[in-house]
């Protein structure tokens, strides 16, 4: 099953990336997707210290407060709900655990304000019948402010009720446990790698 809408991730740019050319290669491959996605997603937020959330009927997107850089949007209409503590905190066990079985496309955490950010990004990348996992960071025993997973698993897991599809958790400002559920595959924005003469 796929997703209606289109998505943008700039998760693959961010693990392996050059401090000295992020900027004009993340300007020239990912600026006009980020805009678009931004221009239809207008909505509400659901922000904290270290991500922006929006949400709307045409989609959402995340977006790092200070590395705006990291980016994730998508214009499929998403299930949102709150949910308890207790809640949010399977969710986030469930998602670490098909991680170290090898069922998750990424998984980004962010933990803490600090600076610099405290977090964990993983990224499967497969190429010609190869697998290869990337990752920044470190996981840890803590409670995240931010989870973003995108779950291609071998059987439905609990917290989709899919194989595929993508779950973000955010605790707000004022406390407050958000959930964003899509089902089933993106489709990728057609990105643009820059204009050549």
């Amino acid at each position: 099953m796929s997703r209606q809408g289109f998505e943008v991730n700039t998760d693959m740019a961010l693990v392996n990336f050059d401090w000295a050319t992020i900027e004009v290669l993340h300007e020239q491959r990912y600026s006009l997707a980020i805009d678009y996605i931004k221009s239809v997603v207008q909505g509400d937020n659901y922000d904290n210290k270290v991500m922006d959330l929006v949400t709307s009927e045409a989609g959402f997107y995340v977006q790092a407060k200070r590395f705006p850089a990291a980016f994730y949007g998508e214009t499929s209409a998403a299930e949102i709900s709150f949910v308890s503590e207790e809640k949010a905190r399977d969710l986030v066990w469930e998602a670490i655990a098909l991680f170290r079985a090898g069922e998750v496309r990424s998984l980004h955490c962010v933990y803490s304000e600090n600076e610099p950010p405290d977090v964990f990004l993983a990224y499967k990348n497969e190429v010609d019948d190869q697998v290869e996992m990337f990752e920044r960071g470190f996981l840890k025993n803590v409670h995240p402010l931010h989870l973003r997973v995108m779950v291609d698993a071998s059987e439905n897991c609990s917290m989709l009720q899919d194989k595929k599809g993508t779950l973000i958790y955010q605790q707000t400002n004022d406390g407050q446990h958000i959930v964003v559920k899509v089902r089933g595959e993106a489709n990728p924005f057609p990105l643009l790698n820059g204009f050549t003469e």
